[in-house]
């Protein structure tokens, strides 16, 4: 997925897209979660989730699921984006319209 996530902040960040890459801290450690960004040079924001809050207030049930918010705020967008990553991007370019 981070091939995906950095082409559309790269390609899509200066029109007004922030990804936003949330870590379950269930799964991972504060450690690992602060390191793998800066050893890879990520161009997106990390947020470390340490209490899984995200996953259930939007009752992930799957990993990658991504979200694609309009300007707004509003979910344009709910998906896997591994398998249609040109869906996930026809979402953004509609959204930053």
């Amino acid at each position: 997925m981070a091939p995906h996530l950095v082409r559309w902040q790269n390609t899509y960040g200066p029109q007004g897209l922030s990804v936003v890459y949330v870590d379950d801290g269930r799964r991972d450690p504060i450690a690992s979660a602060s390191r793998w960004p800066l050893d890879e040079n990520v161009p997106y924001h990390v947020f470390h989730d340490a209490t899984g809050t995200a996953n259930s207030t939007y009752a992930i049930k799957a990993y990658p699921t991504a979200y694609v918010l309009d300007r707004s705020g509003r979910v344009v967008w709910e998906g896997i984006p591994l398998y249609g990553p040109q869906e996930a991007e026809r979402a953004i370019a509609a959204a930053l319209r």
